[in-house]
C-alpha cells in the first residue's frame, strides 16, 4: 500500500458540531473547577463540608473510585499481552487511554484535598516511608508514567505510518513492530503488579487505620482489587460502546460479548463472595441464630449499601447471566454503567461508615472545627455528619471533565486500532475492528447498537 493511501486512510476529520459542543461543555466545567479551587485556596478547607470528625470527603471518595477505574483498565489491557494472547487486542489501546485519563483524575484529586498543595514537594524532599500515603503518592506517579509509555509503545508504529509528530522520530518497520511486541510483554509484566500495588496500597491506607473499626480489616486490599476489576472493565465497556457510536473506533462484537461475560464473573466474585467473606464473620460474632447470622450480612445498614449491592451488583449480574441478554450491546452498556455506579457508592459507603461514629465516643467528643458565635457546646460532636459543598462538587466535576477531554482527544489523535500497512481498506470505507481470534473482523451494525 502506498504512503499516500496510508495517509488518506489515517486522515482525521475535524470535530463536528457535536464534538465541538462536547469539548466546549467539558472546557466550561474545567474552568469552573479551577475557579472553585482558587476560591477554596483563598478561603481554606472550611469552604468544604469536611471537619475534624469527617476529614475525608468527596475528593477521597472519588480518588478511590478513579484509582480503581485506572487499575482495572490497565489490568484488562495488560493481561493478554503478558500471556502472549491476542484476545481483546481491539480493546488494549483504548483501555490504556482510559487508564491514563483515570489516573490523571485520581492524582489531581489529591491536590484540593490537601490544604497546602504548594507543599507537595515535601513528598520528594522529606518523605516519611512509614506512611502509606507516601507509597500511594509514589505509585500514582509511577503508574501515570507507565501508562504514558505503554500507550505510546502500543501506538507509535501506527503513528509513524500516518506521519504523526507523536511518533517522535520512530519509523514504521516490520522489525520495529517485532521488537515492540517483545517490549509490550515486558511492559505488561511491570504494569500488572504495578496496577495491583496501586489499588492495594490505597486499600491499605484504609486498612491500617486502627482507630476505625469498619476499615481495620485484612480484606480491604483484596476488596479494592475486586472493585478495580469490576469498575475498570465496566468503564472500558461503556467508553468502547460510546466510541463505536460517535467516533471511527469500531467494536468487535464477539470480544464485546466475551468481556461482558468476564464482567459478570468479576461481579459475582466481588458482590457475592467477598461480601459474604467480609460480613459473615462479624455477623457470626454478634449472633448465633440462623436468621440473625444470615440477615447480618445480607441486610444493609444504609441506602449506599443497597445502591452498591443491588443496583450496582445484583442487577448487572442478573443481566449478564442470561446468554440471550448478554449478546445485546444495550445490555452490556447498562451493566457496565451500573457496575461503575455501584462501585462509586461502595466508596461512599466505605468513607461514611468509617466516619459516622467518632473514635472518641465520650463527651464532649471531637471539636468539629466549624465557626460559632461565642463558646457553646455545639462545636463538639461524638458522631460525624458530612455533605459536599458546591465548591467540592464543582472542583470534582472540573477534574473529571479534564479526564474526559484526555479520552476525547486521544480517540481523535491516537490510532485506537492496529493498522497493517500490507492490508487493503475495505470497500465500504469503514475500518474493521482488529480480529483477535484469527477470524474475520466484525463491527456493530445499526440494529445491534
Amino acid at each position: 500500500m502506498s504512503r499516500q493511501t496510508v495517509s488518506s486512510r489515517f486522515a482525521i476529520p475535524a470535530f463536528g458540531s457535536t464534538g465541538k459542543l462536547w469539548l466546549g461543555l467539558l472546557s466550561v466545567l474545567v474552568v469552573a473547577g479551577v475557579a472553585a479551587w482558587m476560591y477554596q485556596l483563598t478561603t481554606g478547607l472550611v469552604a468544604t463540608g469536611m471537619r475534624n470528625v469527617f476529614s475525608w470527603g468527596l475528593y477521597i471518595m472519588m480518588f478511590v473510585l478513579f484509582v480503581g477505574l485506572s487499575a482495572g483498565g490497565l489490568i484488562i489491557s495488560s493481561a493478554p499481552k503478558f500471556f502472549h494472547s491476542h484476545r481483546y487486542e481491539g480493546f488494549a489501546r483504548l483501555g490504556v487511554l482510559v487508564s491514563l485519563a483515570c489516573i490523571t483524575v485520581a492524582g489531581l484529586l489529591i491536590l484540593p484535598d490537601i490544604g497546602r498543595p504548594e507543599r507537595i514537594y515535601q513528598f520528594f524532599t522529606s518523605p516519611d516511608f512509614r506512611s502509606p500515603m507516601v507509597w500511594d503518592f509514589a505509585i500514582v506517579i509511577l503508574y501515570g508514567v507507565l501508562n504514558l509509555w505503554y500507550l505510546w509503545l502500543l501506538t507509535r508504529r501506527d503513528l509513524a505510518a500516518r506521519g504523526s509528530k507523536l511518533a517522535f522520530g520512530v519509523s514504521d518497520t516490520e522489525a520495529g513492530r517485532k521488537r515492540d511486541r517483545k517490549l509490550m510483554f515486558w511492559t505488561a509484566a511491570i504494569a500488572l503488579p504495578t496496577a495491583v500495588a496501586l489499588h492495594s496500597v490505597t486499600g491499605w491506607i484504609f486498612a491500617t487505620q486502627i482507630g476505625r473499626g469498619d476499615w481495620f480489616s485484612p480484606l480491604v486490599a483484596p476488596v479494592f482489587i475486586a472493585k478495580a476489576l469490576v469498575s475498570g472493565l465496566g468503564l472500558l465497556l461503556v467508553v468502547s460502546i460510546l466510541a463505536d457510536r460517535f467516533t471511527k473506533f469500531s467494536v468487535n462484537r464477539e470480544e464485546l460479548t466475551s468481556l461482558g461475560k468476564v464482567l459478570g464473573i468479576f461481579l459475582a466474585f466481588h458482590v457475592v463472595y467477598l461480601l459474604a467473606a467480609e460480613r459473615l464473620p462479624h455477623a457470626w460474632a454478634d449472633h448465633f441464630e440462623f436468621w440473625a447470622i444470615t440477615s447480618g450480612f445480607l441486610v444493609g445498614e444504609s441506602a449506599y449499601f443497597w445502591l452498591w449491592t443491588v443496583v450496582g451488583g445484583a442487577i448487572p449480574l442478573a443481566l449478564l447471566s442470561v446468554p440471550s441478554l448478554r449478546k445485546r450491546v444495550s445490555v452490556i452498556f447498562t451493566a457496565g454503567l451500573l457496575a461503575v455506579f455501584g462501585t462509586m457508592f461502595e466508596g461512599i459507603r466505605l468513607v461514611f461508615t468509617g466516619y459516622d461514629v467518632a473514635n472518641i465516643d465520650a463527651a464532649p467528643g471531637i471539636s468539629v472545627g466549624a465557626g460559632y458565635n461565642g463558646v457553646t457546646t455545639d462545636i463538639w460532636a461524638t458522631a460525624g455528619t458530612y455533605t459536599p459543598t458546591l465548591v467540592e462538587v464543582t472542583i470534582t466535576l472540573g477534574i473529571v471533565a479534564l479526564g474526559a477531554i484526555i479520552v476525547t482527544l486521544g480517540l481523535r489523535y491516537i490510532p485506537m486500532e492496529q493498522f497493517d500497512t500490507q492490508s487493503t481498506p475495505d470497500t465500504h470505507g469503514v475500518e474493521p475492528a482488529h480480529a483477535t481470534d484469527g477470524g474475520e473482523p466484525t463491527t456493530l451494525s445499526e440494529g445491534e447498537r
